[in-house]
């Protein structure tokens, strides 16, 4: 409140690569520190106690037991609100399968992130001797700790798949490229974003579906790239480099010899570790990188543009949505409309798992309903009457709805914002009243199962 007071009226937009300052102000106004004296002694007289376990002294004993079986690993699931337990030793089997893959990593006889973050803080100063980064933002790319953080590999089971397995993760907190990732995200995520085929998020997928009128032969396609991430071959460093300066008109404001310097370092010094063993990725995107997302629309967008520009079998629309969610659930899906046959659609998807050696597709095909993102898209009663699809709530098969329970101790807000939240998305992806009204009537149940009142459940959902 002191820097408010003193900073008033001062609009500047705030530098996006800031590091915390840890000057205090001096007291710069006698009102202000009388003002905060008052808010102590009125904090000092409310009575604190201490909050109940919401769990019982059984639940409670049998997390710790979990939590100190040195013999089983837990993990959230890779999607939903899922824990997986599994044996440890099968946990770490489900990693080193990926890792035995000399292809995509070999193991290091010592780490080499030192020698790593050695070459990003000479990077730094050239761009900061160049001119092409301010005093501001060298501060804060050289915020990585010397020694670095070593990264650390994990995976997160797939039980949503037939046969479970394991994504792979690199947490890259603290580590040597931490940093540089952030900088290139923020330098790739505008062009990214402006890609034709580009969807920013399910409501962005929704207004396009409101405003696209299909044919009754129109034929509804979703496709998936399989593992994309780990199939991106570093070699994509080039392509993105290209659309970086196309998108600039080669005036770019980071010369892109130093993009295409700092993804090499991102990438081609992935090191990690992974049971007390050291290795380096050779080939994928480094998953767990800030600007794999953004890296990794740039590489699709050139992928799928010569592919559509090559192929003579064209849909009438082509949207793709790449991204991350939570803890690392990533996304990579296309949505398509074709007004041909099925057997060309099969002949296209045929032809672009040839396209690219490790990029392939998989694909759901159907003249009436298809799932994308958390929706369902359907020919409907919406379609019958205006020629427009329908949408519909998807849940994946493996959710739980283990929504936060009342009787934990989050605050009021949290909860209340939860519940906000969560109708308004029910609204958004529900087209027909009649499958919102079923959409919440669930959701009432699910919250009361997980204790929450329905005066309060009522009370919230009126304010929606």
């Amino acid at each position: 409140m002191r820097l408010r007071y003193i900073f008033h009226g001062n609009d500047k937009e705030p530098h996006p690569f800031h590091v915390k300052s840890n000057w205090i102000p001096v007291q710069p106004s006698i009102a202000l520190e009388r003002y905060f004296e008052n808010i102590k002694l009125s904090l000092a007289e409310i009575e604190i106690t201490k909050p109940k376990h919401n769990l019982s002294y059984n639940e409670h004993k049998a997390v710790k037991e979990l939590q100190n079986n040195t013999a089983i690993n837990l993990k959230r699931a890779d999607k939903g609100t899922t824990t997986v337990i599994l044996n440890k030793r099968d946990k770490i089997q489900e990693a080193q399968v990926q890792l035995d893959n000399r292809d995509h990593y070999r193991p290091l006889e010592n780490p080499m992130v030192t020698d790593t973050l050695k070459k990003v803080n000479e990077l730094i100063a050239q761009l900061l001797n160049g001119k092409h980064i301010d005093d501001v933002t060298k501060k804060w790319l050289s915020q990585t700790p010397n020694p670095p953080r070593i990264p650390i590999f994990y995976t997160l089971t797939k039980i949503h798949k037939p046969l479970p397995v394991g994504r792979p993760i690199i947490s890259g907190c603290e580590g040597p490229t931490q940093r540089i990732s952030s900088f290139v995200d923020h330098l790739l995520q505008p062009i990214a974003q402006k890609q034709k085929s580009y969807l920013k998020d399910t409501t962005d997928f929704i207004n396009f579906i409101e405003k696209t009128q299909v044919s009754n032969d129109t034929i509804l396609v979703s496709m998936d790239v399989t593992s994309l991430y780990t199939n991106i071959p570093q070699e994509g460093i080039t392509i993105v480099c290209q659309a970086y300066e196309k998108y600039h008109n080669n005036s770019p404001p980071i010369p892109s010899h130093y993009l295409k310097q700092m993804l090499g370092l991102i990438l081609k010094e992935n090191s990690f570790q992974f049971n007390g063993v050291n290795y380096l990725q050779c080939f994928g995107t480094a998953m767990g990188t800030r600007m794999a997302v953004a890296f990794a629309n740039l590489f699709t967008a050139e992928i799928e543009t010569k592919l559509l520009h090559q192929s003579s079998i064209k849909p009438r629309v082509w949207k793709r949505y790449i991204n991350v969610h939570y803890y690392y659930y990533y996304i990579d899906d296309v949505f398509s409309l074709w007004d041909v046959r099925k057997q060309d659609i099969d002949l296209f998807i045929e032809q672009a798992n040839t396209f690219h050696p490790t990029i392939k597709f998989t694909a759901e095909i159907s003249e009436t309903e298809i799932t994308f993102l958390d929706t369902v898209v359907n020919k409907g009663e919406r379609f019958q009457n205006e020629a427009i699809l329908d949408v519909k709530t998807h849940y994946k098969p493996t959710e739980t709805f283990q929504y936060t329970h009342y009787s934990s101790c989050h605050p009021p807000g949290v909860k209340k914002g939860f519940i906000k939240g969560e109708a308004i998305r029910l609204l958004r992806t529900n087209s027909l009243e009649k499958k919102f009204q079923e959409a919440m009537c669930n959701f009432k149940t699910r919250l009361e199962a997980r204790g929450y009142p329905k005066s309060l459940i009522e009370k919230t959902l009126s304010e929606v």
